[in-house]
């Protein structure tokens, strides 16, 4: 049994039959896991910044408006340590909608499972916290936790224990069984435009049983075309001609081929692809060229992940950059590797690699591309565009062959912007 899916048992068997509904977690765990993703009291308290989940994943707590559990910045802001000097996250807060139904997190693919995503953040760098801290982390997070009465008894209701009984590794089961139960109930509202176009034309929302997210893409807009032909097309508000052609660049495998990668209903695919953010970020600062001469590793003893790989890249620091899921990939057993393909090319095609993140909210999730680089969608895209001529020339280090694909035209985008507009839910 993997070590995440012990965890997941683990903190299923930590809820007491009252705890539960039909094998869900109840109202008491749910209570419990809400107030502590707000609890900005985990954080170090050597550091100048109080911090919770909630800070880098708001939903209406900010005057600048709504956000769909991700916050306004480029890179979310950490606490600052004088041992380690930064204000910046690694990367941009991703949306939590949607996120119980994946079996990988981070864009990196840190964590496989919410569980082990919860613990790692409350001892990790976004509270504060630097490596070989742990231990310290979770013994002042339970010390909080000890000398809140309210909390003592929420923890009664939701699991049948006295708080002041449990050492600290059993109030951190608890803990990340609670945060994580919460989280799994950020569902998006699948109340968009797009979809109420769907419903009305009778698409199907999801590929079907083996079908794969390229094949259900064409199959799709084969299914929009003919409709369109025979003047059946009908038309939600917020859904016209404008965003009807953008989805048909965006499943057209001679256009956007962005099916392939951001199929509905979750528009991502749980894998990872290089587009060459990363690249583009290091030779801004280091020069062309310079990424696709990075000495990488790739051989499966290498030791992933490495600090100096997992690093914001700076002008000071030529040998720091951010290669995401190349840190940690399992060459031996990823899903993603291809048959017949050796380890040591797999880690090679991973460089640079990113999760995909999904195209559902894009309204309330900006800026985007896991480095905040891209302020809007039309920026984003043009973005996009400029580093698959990159790819398509041969200049992109890594590139996926799926993006390598992508044809897309500068007049292409205004269309296509608008249909990502329209997989916003209503409000």
């Amino acid at each position: 049994m993997s070590r995440n899916l012990a965890l997941l048992y683990l903190a299923l068997a930590l809820l007491p039959a009252a705890a539960r509904e039909g094998g869900r977690p109840g109202p008491a765990v749910l209570r419990l896991g809400e107030r502590l993703f707000g609890d900005d009291r985990f954080s170090t308290p050597r550091g100048d910044l109080p911090a919770s989940c909630l800070t880098c994943h708001l939903n209406d707590q900010d005057p600048q408006g709504r956000r769909a559990h991700a916050d306004f910045l480029a890179r979310s802001w950490v606490p600052w340590r004088s041992s380690d000097p930064r204000r910046n996250e690694l990367r941009n807060s991703p949306t939590l909608l949607d996120v119980g139904e994946l079996d990988t997190l981070h864009f990196d693919g840190e964590f496989g499972s919410l569980e082990a995503l919860v613990r790692g953040t409350l001892a990790g760098r976004p509270m504060g916290w630097l490596p070989g801290e742990e231990t310290e982390a979770f013994a002042h997070a339970a010390a909080v936790l000890k000398r809140d009465a309210a909390y003592g008894e929420q923890f009664r209701a939701a699991y049948g224990v006295d708080l002041q009984t449990l050492d600290a590794d059993a109030v951190m089961q608890r803990v990340a069984a609670a945060v994580s139960a919460h989280v799994r109930r950020l569902r998006s509202a699948r109340t968009s435009a797009y979809d109420r176009f769907a419903a009305l034309n009778g698409l199907d929302a999801a590929p079907a049983a083996g079908e794969d997210s390229k094949a259900f893409g064409r199959r799709l807009l084969a299914r929009v075309r003919g409709l369109e032909d025979a003047r059946r097309l009908r038309f939600p508000a917020g859904f016209s001609s404008r965003e009807l052609a953008g989805l048909k660049v965006f499943l057209a495998p001679d256009a956007g081929n962005c099916a392939v990668c951001h199929a509905p209903p979750l528009f991502a695919d749980n894998a990872f692809h290089n587009i060459g953010v990363s690249q583009a970020e290091y030779d801004s600062l280091h020069g062309d060229g310079s990424f696709g001469r990075l000495e990488i590793p790739d051989s499966g003893d290498a030791k992933r992940p490495a600090a100096q790989f997992r690093e914001i890249p700076d002008r000071r620091k030529p040998g720091c950059a951010d290669l995401g899921y190349w840190n940690f990939a399992d060459p031996e057993r990823s899903r993603w590797r291809r048959p017949g393909e050796t380890p040591a090319a797999f880690l090679r095609r991973m460089i640079g690699a990113f999760k995909t993140p999904t195209l559902r909210n894009l309204g309330r999730t900006n800026p985007y591309l896991h480095n905040g680089i891209a302020a809007t969608l039309q920026a984003t895209l043009e973005e996009m565009l400029r580093l698959n001529a990159l790819a398509r020339r041969g200049e992109l280090r890594a590139a996926d062959a799926e993006f390598t694909a992508i044809r897309l035209a500068p007049e292409d985008l205004p269309a296509l912007v608008a249909f990502l507009d329209a997989l916003n839910d209503r409000p």
